[in-house]
């Protein structure tokens, strides 16, 4: 066997490819209509003869029905006259004759083929034929009585010495089979009937005979498909009578049952030279495609030279423009970290009056005591508050977005949530003559407590600030595996375009003024960068004029039943820890200063460094080792306040609890600070919380220097 490598194959032409598949499936296609043509042919044959042979077997049913009756009425007539002879006729025979009769015209003859009882009735083949077989056995015959065709039954009568004496005709109407013989008078030549072994007719439509028959035996069927009936070819069935001499036969023309098959051969015929017309048709498309396909070659082989050499040029001028693309990031980018730095610097600056300005305050406001005085620090507090606010809710986004934040997740009932928060608006409410309810639930979920009601309280204050009468509503409702806390409020509503927008930085809605006492757009945005923490959902509906609804879905605990969950009390503040030595650790003379009196109006002892290598020089000259070290985290030199702490430590040989205070909200500050162990205050900071946080570091003393000599 000759095999071509594939490469040898596509080195033919295209138009000899093209031949070859026309040709190939040409061949194939007339190969598959021929054989599945020969296969139908043979299963149209074979379905006519299973019809043939089952109404044969239908035919041979109804007629052996018919002639049962006349059989059995024949047989006892003949019965009698064989034991009397033709003398009991009068007195035993003729009641049986009667009785016979009503099944068909009843003939009893002599052995001179008189007619002794009953009409006369002519065979075919005459009444002599009635005696020339042997025996006294029932025989079949074909016959007239009164005109009409009639099958014929017929018995001999036997004397003594077994010679016929006469015989017994019982006729039956031929058009009793004619009900199922009817059947098969369509008009095209079907032959049906009744008919002897040797193939005489006895009943039927169609012609005499079906020539001479097959042996069968009694209750045996049989079929063919190459059966020849007055020179035409049929398809035959047949089926011989269990208790009579006589054959059913069903005949088809074979020209009738291909019929159906010649019709689909020559739709196929049809079919089979569209096809090839059709195929013919798409190899000229085809051949006609090549030629214009290589006309295109040849046209692009020409285009393709003209555009390489257009390529080339434009990647010039492509090759220059990007050297200016990248330029002109280079300088997007070095602006965007000039603004970030700015920004960073600028918040860290802002920051630092407002923490000197805090400390001078409370101060001033423990100086005044004239009513007019105080009044007029009370101002100033309202305005340094309104500042510092802005500054916080900027801090706690920055905290946020740093990911510094680690949530404390437990099982933690609804109910004191809520009762937090229903305690810390009630009053807030009341002022705006807004009618709180919030509905407790008896469940647990798994949150962080005091993440989860900072978000509620951001919810809530939003809903009373932009709720001018009704009400706010806090309720639960469970869903599945889920708590949905809601907050409803019956303020204006939001349209639904702007859902998405009041989620977003310095986003308000209604306030285009930017009224500070109306809020400053942030707090939506942190709820949402909370919920992201916890991995809760965040959701709002809310329809125009009729109000809002705020909800936070939040996971149920696997087991709500416990009661040992331990509920946050609200720590109250601490009394002042005992007198302390105090290392600040600031460049600004200003915050220094009004840092050493505010700490020293609290009793303590304070030392005063501007650097990192100050500090570490002013602790080594102390009597003792400070108890706290308060620094701020930008500091000049090469220290800043976290490496100050961690480097003091190193030189007491112990560690010395640090306070950090920084006013850099930048994520990676951020999360500076926190990795160096200290305790973290962001400025602007208030005498309060400075006190708390000290108070927090708790009462150990660190001991007293003898001598530097110990020290070292």
């Amino acid at each position: 066997m000759i095999r071509l490598p594939v490469y040898a194959l596509l080195n033919f032409h295209p138009k000899a490819i093209l031949a070859a598949i026309v040709l190939v499936m040409t061949l194939l296609g007339g190969v598959a209509w021929g054989a599945l043509s020969l296969v139908d042919y043979v299963s149209t044959l074979d379905r006519a003869e299973r019809g043939t042979r089952q109404a044969a077997a239908f035919l041979e049913g109804h007629a052996d029905a018919v002639l049962d009756g006349g059989a059995a009425a024949l047989a006892r007539v003949a019965d009698r006259l064989e034991e009397g002879g033709f003398a009991s006729l009068a007195d035993r025979a003729l009641g049986e004759a009667l009785a016979a009769s009503r099944f068909g015209a009843l003939s009893i003859l002599d052995a001179d083929g008189r007619t002794v009882f009953g009409p006369s009735i002519q065979p075919d083949g005459g009444t002599a034929s009635l005696f020339q077989g042997a025996g006294g056995a029932l025989e079949l015959l074909h016959g007239q009585v009164d005109g009409l065709d009639s099958i014929l039954m017929v018995r001999r009568i036997l004397g003594r010495d077994g010679i016929a004496e006469g015989a017994v005709l019982l006729a039956l109407p031929a058009s009793s089979l004619h009900t199922v013989l009817d059947v098969f008078g369509d008009g095209r030549h079907s032959v049906a009937g009744l008919f002897r072994l040797d193939g005489t007719r006895l009943a039927g439509i169609g012609g005499d005979g079906v020539g001479p028959l097959p042996a069968l035996e009694p209750g045996e069927e049989s079929g063919e498909s190459d059966w020849t009936v007055g020179g035409d070819g049929v398809v035959i069935g047949l089926k011989r009578m269990r208790d009579f001499p006589a054959v059913a036969a069903v005949a088809l023309p074979r020209i009738v049952v291909l019929e159906p098959w010649s019709n689909r051969l020559q739709h196929g015929f049809m079919m089979v030279g569209v096809s090839v017309v059709a195929l013919f048709g798409l190899a000229a498309l085809g051949w006609a495609s090549l030629r214009r396909e290589a006309a295109a070659r040849d046209a692009l082989r020409d285009a393709n030279a003209r555009l390489e050499q257009r390529v080339e040029e434009r990647t010039a001028d492509l090759r220059s423009l990007n050297q200016k693309l990248v330029r002109a990031l280079a300088e997007k980018e070095r602006a965007n970290q000039a603004k970030a730095r700015f920004l960073s610097a600028a918040n860290h600056d802002l920051r630092q009056p407002f923490q000197a300005l805090r400390l001078f305050h409370h101060l001033l406001m423990e100086r005044l005591k004239e009513p007019r005085e105080r009044s007029i620090a009370e101002k100033m507090g309202e305005a340094l508050d309104s500042g510092e606010k802005l500054l916080h809710a900027l801090l706690e986004v920055a905290t946020l977005d740093a990911g510094v934040v680690r949530p404390n997740i437990a099982d933690v009932p609804v109910a004191t949530v809520l009762d937090s928060v229903a305690t810390e608006f009630r009053g807030l409410a009341a002022d705006k003559k807004l009618d709180l309810r919030v509905r407790g639930f008896p469940a647990m979920v798994r949150t962080d407590a005091t993440l989860l009601t900072r978000m509620l309280g951001d919810l809530l204050r939003n809903a009373i600030a932009y709720t001018p009468s009704g009400g706010v509503v806090v309720g639960c409702r469970r869903r599945g595996q889920w708590l949905r806390i809601e907050v409803w409020d019956t303020g204006s509503g939001i349209a639904a375009e702007h859902l998405d927008a009041i989620f977003e930085d310095f986003v308000q809605l209604g306030n285009p003024e930017r009224d500070r006492r109306r809020g400053l757009g942030l707090g939506l945005p942190k709820v949402r960068r909370k919920a992201a923490l916890l991995g809760h959902a965040v959701e709002v509906r809310s329809r125009p004029g009729h109000g809002s609804v705020f909800s936070i879905m939040v996971p149920l605990a696997s087991s709500e039943s416990r009661t040992d969950t331990v509920v946050p009390v609200a720590a109250g503040r601490a009394e002042d820890a005992d007198t302390r030595l105090i290392l600040i650790v600031e460049d600004d003379p200003v915050q220094s200063a009004g840092m050493q009196l505010l700490l020293e109006s609290w009793g303590h002892d304070v030392l005063l460094a501007a650097d990192g290598p100050a500090a570490l020089a002013a602790l080594r000259a102390a009597p003792r080792c400070p108890d706290v070290i308060l620094s701020d985290f930008r500091l000049p030199g090469p220290l800043t306040g976290a490496e100050t702490v961690t480097r003091a430590a190193e030189q007491e040989g112990r560690p010395i609890p640090g306070i950090i205070l920084t006013g850099d909200t930048a994520p990676e500050r951020i999360r500076e600070a926190v990795a160096a162990g200290c305790r973290l205050l962001h400025k602007p900071v208030t005498p309060d919380v400075l006190r708390g946080a000290l108070n927090a570091l708790g009462t150990e003393r660190q001991p007293v220097r003898h001598s530097r000599s110990s020290a070292a």
